[in-house]
């Protein structure tokens, strides 16, 4: 016998019921079944946004969820509201279930010292999200000096579009600046971005396949005075591959991801000079084996430059569209076997990535 159960949730959460089935025939409940159901808030037009405010107490979380639709670019949350010495902090949790944030109980708070925190307390973003039911919870540590913690939780979608999305310039002399543009659409939240340039960088990219079990290992040397060195694979072709990426510095690891499925990243800011080794290990490939993209980028100074008019400001409403620029330094030869390219950002007040143009320089010429 198949039974159908309907709910209808009036709010936003999780709501439960117990199901009781029982013979009139026999004493007591003959069989009981938990249901729950969780009814997230839609990240859609108009607002593509989702905002509250509450309180949790000392000790205790509150949990908030929101639907991101296929074709998300970015997911931004940020709290804020927070009352003096007030320890709390926000973890995302992915569709999956498993949290993209760190859970150690000494990161991601605010007025807690911990020197080695590398998780911004107040706005977060997590770009391409997995189309599903998110997960924010609000938590407030054990020392909060308050027993209750008020907060406000923003959730939104950014989604600027460049285009094209690659720029490429054949040739570029040392020192002369190449002049880029784009033309950028907004496709999600109302934007009030500003332009973000910064130092070229040097790239590897490769598309190599791994086994269940099997490891991949390459090496990345750099030299003093890089700003950023990031790691990331992804885009398998068995998409219910589960990949781990771990980097080492000599023997000390220094990074790694390991969430559910194989989008992972590492990003290392004002790395040490030396020689990094990179291990991608296949934990679990349902297929047998899959081919997965890799990645490797360290921006520098020494590379050259990409220069905006930082200081003018971009309105854009959903669907709006407007024309940007930008120009190319180079300050130096294109790094051997490497991709020479720089990246553009469109940024909202709180300075996280909108959208992103990128330019690759094929040749340099002195």
């Amino acid at each position: 016998m198949k039974l159908k159960v309907t709910a209808k949730a009036k709010t936003a959460g999780v709501h439960s019921a117990i199901l009781e089935l029982d013979d009139s025939k026999t004493k007591g409940i003959d069989h009981q079944v938990l249901s729950t159901v969780v009814v997230a808030n839609e990240l859609n037009h108009p607002g593509y946004a989702f905002k509250n405010s509450s309180s949790v107490q000392r000790n205790g979380t509150t949990s908030y969820f929101v639907n991101v639709p296929e074709g998300a670019k970015t997911l931004e949350v940020a709290l804020s509201a927070l009352r003096s010495g007030s320890q709390t902090r926000f973890i995302a949790l992915h569709p999956y279930g498993t949290p993209v944030d760190p859970t150690s109980t000494v990161n991601c708070y605010p007025n807690y010292e911990n020197p080695a925190n590398t998780c911004r307390p107040d706005v977060r973003s997590y770009k391409d999200p997995y189309p599903g039911v998110w997960e924010i919870e609000v938590e407030s540590r054990r020392t909060s000096p308050l027993l209750d913690n008020p907060f406000k939780l923003d959730v939104s979608l950014l989604g600027a579009s460049f285009d094209p999305a690659v720029q490429t310039i054949a040739e570029a002399k040392i020192g002369t600046p190449a002049a880029v543009n784009w033309k950028v659409t907004n496709g999600a939240a109302a934007l009030e971005g500003k332009l973000k340039g910064g130092s070229l960088g040097s790239a590897k990219v490769d598309k190599p396949s791994i086994s269940t079990g099997q490891t991949r290992q390459t090496t990345v040397t750099i030299g003093a005075g890089v700003e950023k060195l990031d790691f990331a694979i992804g885009g398998t072709s068995d998409a219910n591959a589960d990949l781990d990426l771990y980097v080492f510095r000599g023997a000390a690891q220094v990074g790694s991801g390991t969430t559910a499925g194989s989008e992972e990243k590492v990003s290392l800011t004002n790395p040490a000079a030396g020689t990094y080794t990179v291990i991608v290990d296949g934990y679990s490939v349902p297929s047998g084996s899959t081919t997965y993209d890799y990645r490797d980028v360290y921006y520098a100074a020494s590379l050259g430059t990409l220069k905006v008019d930082a200081s003018k400001t971009y309105n854009l409403a959903n669907g709006a569209s407007a024309q940007v620029g930008a120009e190319v330094v180079v300050a130096g030869a294109a790094p051997e076997g490497r991709q020479f390219f720089g990246e553009v950002q469109l940024v909202n007040a709180r300075s996280t990535a909108a959208g992103t143009g990128s330019v690759v320089i094929e040749k340099v010429t002195p």
